[in-house]
Parts: C-alpha cells; structure tokens; sequence
C-alpha cells in the first residue's frame, strides 16, 4: 500500500483537496484580500493562524473524501495529519494549535479575461483536456503557498488539480469496495489511421466531457493528427467516441452489440478531416479547447509553409456508417475534405458546424512545434523551422464567462490571426544562431506565474521571452551542442508552482544533459546540469516526474525520469535524478541508473500514469523507437528507484507520446492512448490500453 493511503490522509492531501474546492467554487484572488499589515488566504491572515481543534479532525476510514462528482466541495474539511503543514520550503513540525485552515469560501469577480500573473480565480469548467502541454506544463500540490494561490489562476491548473482530486476519491473508494489493480496493461483497441500514424513524439488529445459524471460513451472522445498527406481516402485529422471499449480483461462500459459496420468492442469515428490548404501533413500535435468544441494543430508541407487551423468539427463529418469490408465505424478512410473550394470561414467558426479557419505562418515549414494555448487569454504560440516564434489571437473564441475574449463578444466573431502586437507583426524572429537549418522549433511552453514564454532550438539553446518579446535576462541558455543530436527537440517542461524549467539535449561536450533553470531568469541561481551518460548517440525526448513529486512534501521522494544511454555508449539506460531543499535538482550523473537489456535507441517521451484503482500503483511508460519486440515498457515506480521492467509489449517500430485520462474505476476507463509509428505490430494504428492485464 502506497504511503499516500493509509489511516490517515497527511496535509498534501489536504492541500489538495482544499486547493480543488476553493478553485471550484471562487475564493477572493490573491492581492484583493490583502489588509494591512497582513496577507490573506480566503479570509485567513498567514500571520494569524486560526486554531483548530484536533479532536474534530476527521477520521478518513470514518468517512471517505468528498466525491467531486456529487459535490463542488466537502461539507467538512478533509482528514489531515496534524503533525504537518504545507510550508514555503516543504514539510514543517508544528503543533496541532497551528494548523491553518480556511475560514471562509466565497464567489469572487471575475474580468472577461484571464491575464497571466494577473487574474481572478476561476470556476473549472466540468470537461478536461489532456494533451501534449500536460507533460509539460505541470503543476505540483505541493509548494510555495504563494505560488498555489497564484497559479489558482491559471485553467490548467485547476483541470490538473481536480482531475488529482478525483482520483484520490475513486482509489479510497475502490479500497473501501475491494476493487484491486492487478498489474499492467495489455491493448484493447487499435484502429488504423491509414498510410501513416502520428508523428513520433507527437501526441493526441482526449477531452473529458464532464468529470463530475460517469464516463460518457457518446461524449467523451480523443483526437489524433495524421502524419500524412490528405486525400478523398486519407485523413489528417481524426476523432474517436465509444472509448471505453475493449475486452482486455473487463467487458467494456462502452462495449455493443457486434454488427456487419461495427465490430462492437473498438472505439467508434466521431469525425475524420482531410483539411488541406498546402498539400501537407499534420506532422505535430493537437489542441482543444477548453469546453472540447473546436481543435487547433497546424498543417504542414516540406520545405514549403504551415497553416494554423482552427476546426469546429462536426459529429458523423467522414464518418462511414454502412461499409462491411473495411469495418464501418472503425474506418477513417472516408474523410471529409475542407479547403480552399470549401472554403475556409473567414469568422470564428461555430461549434458543430464541421468548418475549418486557415492562417499562414510565415514561409516556412513546421515540423516540431505543437501549438500552446493560454486558455485564459485565447492566445496560441507555436513556431516554425526558420526560427520563428508567432503569436495567435482569438483562437477559440470562447464568449462564456470566466473565459470570454471580449473580441468574439457581439457582432461577428474573428477568425484566429497573428497578434500584431507580438515581434513584427505577430512573428519573433528569435535570431542568433536558431535560424536555417538550425532554426527548427520546438512547442512553446508558458510559464503563467511569469507570464514568460519558452520554446527550444535546433541550435541547442532554450530560449525565454516576456509575454512582450523580450528576451529574460541570461537568455538564451546553452543546453546542447548544435550536433545532429545536440539540438533541443522536445518542448520545455515548466513546473508553474516551483518557478523551474527544464530542457534535454542529447549532446553537450561528450554528454547527454538535462537543464533545470528558473523561469524568471536564466541567470541566478545558477542553471544546474544532469549528466545523462555519453552523449552524440541519440535525441532526447521528454523526461517525466514520478507523483511524488506533485504530491509528496518530502523531497527525497521526488524523482525526474529521463530516459538516455549509460556512460559507455552502448546501452539505453533509464536514469532517475534527484532533489534537494526547494525542488532544487541534483547536478551531476545520477546515482539512480537503469541499463536497458538492448542497446542503443531513440525514446518517446516519458509519460507516468498513477492508477485510479486501489492499491495504487504509479507507473512509466516508455517506447524504444525501434523495431524489436518488447519495445514499449512500464516501471512500477510507486515507491523506490525500479529495479527493471514490470511489463512490455511490442507497438511497431515505437510509439508516439501517451496521453492519459483516470477517468473512472469503471471497467476499460482508466487508460492511456497513443499512436504506433513505423512498421510492425498496430503499424500506424491508434491505440488504448487499459490497467487491467499484464503489459504482453
């Protein structure tokens, strides 16, 4: 049993479900409750902490956790360990007298616009969406108290917050009801997207319609881009429902009865697009909106230009309801194409109507850089292959409150455009030597305490610019050696609540190396640099934290997974670095190092999935973008270093980036999703694989 569960809750816990229940229902936002002399958390001044009384502590095997989808908050605070305390730099001894505990909830005002490190708390709306930025713009429950009441702020933060919440209710339930989580995983689906799959390191995005509900068949759904060229018979972009299917070891809640147009147990074409104004592929990763509406990615031709495309898709749009030879329901091959004769809307274009918008980014292609929206503001960074950082505006157009953008209220709404007053005219060139052939960009990441933008090159250095251009100070930061693998190709990973960011580089003088730097500046403290074994073998792709570190207040349980190749150069290795006082990470080789039994291979992006089924089991997922069998593995790392593999199976020549969604402990609904690249076994395929069965 983790340490998380057990006879009682410690004040992470507390901490996070006091965080959910206030962001759900609006405390004052930080700065307007200030009085003198004093600052004020939801009534409370730091300074003058109000007693509580231990003997009316709650009992957790008494009474559970509030369930979130009944209730936007506890009627009474949720069980803590009086021995601990949520400080500034971790876990604090202090007398149960000393305990702080909200005084008050209540609503607050809220402008149309979120504005980043300036902005009113905010309701979560019920849907979630997970996507690419999840991995890498992350906020931990734990930390500075000034930086949990700031970050309130931001939507990600509260989707990333409630959707910790929820699971914590589904593992105390599922203990207390006797569900156990036996293992792995094994695949449940596996749909064809056509002659090609997504980009390797790329990811789909899943959208959960209302998390206060059970899962839905018909409205829960994900989206996968298509490395491909569209066609009459070829998708670029595609969306599946009835995801909660499969017979892995449980019958699906989404499963049907079999029919000569459905095979009654795969997920089923929500909608499936060729939107086309180049010719080109979508060769990076999607974006929702927040209410799941409308899907931004960016369409692209080689050595040519990208396109921003906004779509409002439309149930059954390329949907095949009647073939029997190809699987009816599971066939995407019969897009609907929108393009230029369609045409494109020259408005925001309106949910449901299965119409797409079109925006030229520059002149140049864009082969790496999935598309960041700030939900808050309806901007959308994204960058090109020259060295171009551009900003979008009025990307959804969302016209409810708390996220309004006021320039899609009333009148006719605008399509997406270039916000002029970013660099020239809506583009920044970065410059230096991130231009040419060394100029491919990264995604973006935004930081939304700062505010503060970064994105990685192709010339081995992190980039970090104010929401006005301008570069931070000690900008840019040299991470890698410009080399064939010594570029940055993945996005930056930026812990919002800590104020760190990260980058990886497969080459840096003879290593492999991963950065942690301040968000604020790149200048003090001083950036700290993991060695990562030899370098000029192999691209790094993303690391990943165990969660223990987003829930834990000790800092020797918190870890960063980062998969590379061991000091001699012969092996893939699996290295775990480690943290100090105030998440400061420690530099050097670490001393936590697995050596994979196969030699040298690219890997996706890490992804850590902690299990909504009780006992809990926290777990990495990790594919070696090669074709061998076993080539995609998961770690039990719920609580030390992994000694070895759990689990494996074999995905092609690899798999994409994995999206996760905890949706229920309801039978094929706690699972994770990816595409397969290259040859092989589910080649090109999209797949789902459940918690359920060994990984094999």
């Amino acid at each position: 049993m983790r340490k998380t569960v057990g006879k009682t809750l410690s004040a992470f816990r507390f901490a996070s479900f006091a965080l959910c229940a206030l962001s759900l229902v609006g405390i004052r936002a930080y700065g307007q409750g200030r009085e003198t002399g004093s600052e004020r958390i939801s009534g409370v001044a730091q300074d003058e902490a109000k007693p509580v009384d231990p003997s009316n502590v709650t009992d957790p095997q008494a009474a559970p956790p509030a369930d979130p989808s009944t209730s936007a908050a506890p009627d009474v605070a949720p069980p803590t360990d009086p021995s601990i305390v949520i400080g500034l730099d971790g876990a604090l001894p202090v007398e149960p007298s000393k305990v702080i505990v909200p005084e008050e909830v209540r609503p607050i005002e809220r402008s149309n616009v979120i504005e980043p490190g300036n902005a009113p708390v905010v309701e979560h709306p019920n849907g979630i969406v997970q996507d690419w930025s999840n991995n890498h713009a992350v906020y931990p429950r734990v930390g500075p108290i000034q930086s949990l009441i700031a970050v309130q702020r931001d939507p990600r933060a509260i989707q990333s917050w409630q959707a910790a919440v929820r699971k914590d209710w589904l593992r105390y339930n599922s203990t207390r009801n006797f569900h156990h989580n036996h293992g792995s995983v094994r695949v449940d689906w596996n749909i064809s997207l056509g002659t090609s799959g997504m980009a390797p390191a790329m990811f789909p995005a899943k959208f959960t319609f209302d998390t206060t509900a059970a899962p839905s068949c018909a409205t829960d759904f994900i989206v996968y881009s298509v490395n491909a060229t569209g066609s009459s018979t070829q998708p670029n972009i595609v969306g599946f429902n009835n995801l909660y299917s499969g017979t892995g070891g449980s019958v699906g809640i989404c499963n049907r009865t079999p029919a000569t147009n459905d095979d009654g147990v795969s997920a089923t074409t929500l909608w499936s697009y060729n939107i086309t104004a180049a010719g080109g592929q979508v060769p990076t990763s999607p974006a929702l909106s927040s209410d799941g509406t409308k899907v931004a990615f960016v369409e692209s031709k080689s050595a040519t230009t990208a396109h921003f495309h906004v779509l409002a898709w439309k149930s059954g749009d390329g949907v095949d309801p009647v073939s029997t030879d190809v699987g009816g329901l599971q066939n995407v091959l019969k897009p609907l194409t929108i393009n230029s004769l369609t045409p494109f809307a020259t408005h925001a274009p309106a949910a449901g109507s299965g119409t797409a918008t079109d925006l030229v980014l520059g002149s140049a292609s864009d082969t790496l850089s999935s598309p960041f929206v700030e939900y808050g503001t309806d901007l959308a960074y994204v960058g090109n292959d020259n060295g171009i950082l551009f900003r979008v505006k009025d990307v959804f157009c969302p016209t409810v409150a708390p996220v309004a953008d006021p320039a899609c209220l009333g009148g006719t709404p605008p399509p997406p455009s270039l916000d002029t007053t970013w660099g020239a005219s809506g583009a920044l060139t970065i410059g230096g030597t991130c231009t040419g052939v060394l100029g491919k960009l990264t995604g973006p990441v935004v930081d939304f305490s700062t505010g503060n933008v970064f994105v990685g090159c192709a010339d081995g250095k992190l980039y970090g610019f104010t929401s006005a251009g301008v570069a931070i100070t000690g900008s840019p930061l040299t991470v890698g050696d410009a080399t064939a693998t010594g570029g940055i190709v993945d996005p930056p990973m930026v812990d919002n609540v800590n104020g760190f960011v990260y980058a990886e580089s497969g080459s840096n003088g003879g290593s492999a190396v991963l950065f942690q730097a301040k968000t604020s500046n790149f200048t003090l403290p001083a950036p700290v640099k993991a060695t990562l074994g030899a370098g000029g073998f192999i691209n790094l792709h993303a690391p990943a934290f165990n969660d223990n570190y987003f829930s834990s207040v000790t800092s020797t349980d918190w870890l960063l997974y980062a998969p590379a190749v061991n000091a001699s150069g012969t092996q893939s290795a699996l290295y775990g670095i480690t943290f100090g006082a105030l998440h400061a990470m420690t530099a050097g080789t670490p001393a936590n190092v697995d050596n994979f039994p196969f030699g040298l291979s690219e890997f996706s992006p890490a992804t850590e999935f902690l299990s909504s089924a009780a006992p809990a089991e926290d777990r990495l997922f990790e594919s070696a973008l090669s074709n061998f069998s076993g080539n995609l593995a998961s770690f039990n790392i719920s609580t030390t270093f992994p000694a070895g593999l759990e689990g494996f199976a074999t995905e092609g020549t690899g798999t994409t980036g994995i999206v996760v969604d905890n949706a229920s402990s309801l039978a094929q609904a706690d699972s994770i999703y990816f595409g397969v690249v290259g040859a092989g076994t589910n080649a090109n395929d999209a797949v789902k694989l459940t918690q359920t069965n060994p990984l094999q």
